[in-house]
């Protein structure tokens, strides 16, 4: 038996007063994707958007996309089916996408974070094609509620209960897809009654049952045992949530200013001792900013990366850290830097070193990137004139008027210019102060005796020209961005 009709008019007029009141946000001539599985919420999400711009009040032009993971058989394409028909009847155009590498039901290991993933890149491309302003999701209430809950289970703090905003730009996908969630103001009831009142029967998930998954857990266990102690706690946490995003806003608006001043200058790199001056909490948000701007997104990074990351920039020990979104923290004696999928745009060196030859006279161009080449001067110039990318060695070390070029080995030695007695290479480079992930990225320059010159560093004592000698080997680094291609 369905709801009096005066019930049904009573929440479809709410549903579209709480819509209407968030479409300021939007531009007034924009475009607007509306994400629709077939389900309740996100049916009554089109229909209302759709009623509102046929009574003029909306100008923003609506277009739906639907994405068929293929996971459920007979009943995702009965999603699709959906979907389609609903929009030929509302003269919607409707998007639609497959994840065609789906093995269908027996995809057991699709996960709802990798299948949200997939769906969300499929909406970002369509909006960056057909310019699309924002893409509009059907999180209600009652989704909020959820989501303060489970963030709470993983203590997530503030950042984590406050959860959902109505309007979020997501750095992390294509075009800095905009997010708008219009209906968190709105619960299921109202969504179920509005489709209701139209005489649209939505879709039903299945999985959405199945407490396998916690969110289900949530939903059909938990929640109805917190009504128990309080009827209206799916809008209790909605105000918490709401609470904690003003709270958390503030707080950003001065972490925002300490990340500001606490930058140096080179790309997701901020200054240590500036970050030990720093109250341990204000630290904490500064750093979360600073992996924000790295990964585009705060998702799956939890409370325990940042206790980690806060510990590792106040101490004084040199390391690094791997984060969520295959970023990787690298705390280094004055610096610390936030890479991404380990790339460093500060590094001089190759990628990495494959084991060749450097021929005297000839130019060699390194796997990795980056370009060595080796000739006779004469006379020998002096050292102080040349850059950190610059050496020369005597003659007499060349081996058969050619060196060999690799990367360091387990073990390695060296006997730096200047020094009494030979050490570890790996000494040397700490105390040089060669940042870790740069070492096994440094081309040594070999002869039969040793390490003769390690790139951009130092040659070795027994190298070097002696003194009075008329001529001399000048060898020379090119980096990876400034080389040309190779020749000789």
């Amino acid at each position: 038996m369905g709801r009096p009709v005066a019930d049904q008019d009573r929440a479809s007029q709410r549903l579209l007063d709480h819509l209407s009141k968030h479409l300021d946000v939007i531009e007034p001539d924009g475009k607007i994707l509306v994400a629709i599985s077939g389900g309740t919420d996100s049916t009554a999400l089109l229909l209302a958007l759709n009623r509102l711009a046929q009574k003029g009040k909306i100008s923003q032009q609506i277009e739906a996309a639907h994405f068929n993971h293929q996971l459920r058989g007979d009943a995702s394409d009965g999603d699709e089916a959906f979907c389609r028909e609903l929009c030929a009847s509302l003269s919607v155009q409707l998007h639609v996408g497959r994840d065609e590498n789906s093995s269908g039901p027996s995809a057991k290991t699709a996960t709802e974070a990798a299948s949200r993933d997939l769906r969300y890149h499929f909406l970002a491309d369509l909006a960056l094609k057909y310019g699309f302003s924002c893409i509009a999701t059907a999180h209600t209430q009652d989704d909020q509620a959820e989501t303060v809950l489970l963030a709470m289970t993983r203590g997530a703090g503030l950042r984590g209960i406050g959860a959902m905003p109505v309007i979020e730009t997501r750095n992390d996908l294509p075009g800095n897809l905009s997010v708008f969630r219009p209906l968190l103001d709105v619960t299921r009831e109202d969504t179920s009654a509005f489709c209701e009142a139209l005489g649209v029967t939505p879709r039903e998930d299945e999985s959405n049952s199945d407490v396998a998954f916690a969110r289900n857990r949530i939903r059909h266990k938990v929640l109805p045992e917190l009504r128990e102690i309080n009827p209206q706690v799916v809008e209790a946490l909605s105000r918490l949530s709401q609470a904690a995003r003003s709270d958390i806003e503030l707080i950003e608006s001065a972490a925002s200013n300490a990340l500001y001043e606490a930058r140096i200058d080179e790309p997701n790199a901020l200054s240590r001792s500036k970050l030990k001056a720093l109250n341990p909490t204000l630290r904490a948000h500064v750093l979360i900013g600073a992996y924000r701007q790295a990964a585009g997104t705060l998702d799956d990074l939890a409370s325990g990366h940042i206790e980690s990351m806060v510990t590792a920039a106040g101490s004084e020990d040199t390391g690094s850290l791997n984060l969520p979104n295959a970023v990787q923290m690298v705390a280094e004696h004055n610096a610390v830097r936030f890479l991404v999928s380990w790339q460093d745009p500060t590094c001089p060196y190759p990628e990495s070193v494959n084991e060749t030859v450097l021929p005297i006279l000839k130019t060699v161009k390194l796997q990795g990137g980056g370009v060595l080449s080796a000739r006779i001067v004469w006379p020998a110039p002096d050292p102080a004139t040349l850059t950190r990318f610059q050496a020369i060695i005597s003659p007499d070390v060349v081996d058969d008027q050619k060196l060999a070029v690799r990367a360091r080995h387990k073990g390695d030695r060296f006997h730096p210019f200047g020094m009494e007695t030979e050490m570890k290479l790996q000494d040397f480079l700490v105390n040089q102060h060669v940042p870790e992930r740069w070492r096994d990225r440094i081309p040594l320059l070999v002869t039969s005796r040793g390490i003769c010159w390690v790139v951009g560093e130092r040659i070795a004592e027994w190298a070097k020209v002696p003194e009075g000698a008329s001529e001399a080997v000048l060898l020379e680094y090119v980096p990876p961005t400034e080389s040309a291609p190779a020749s000789g």
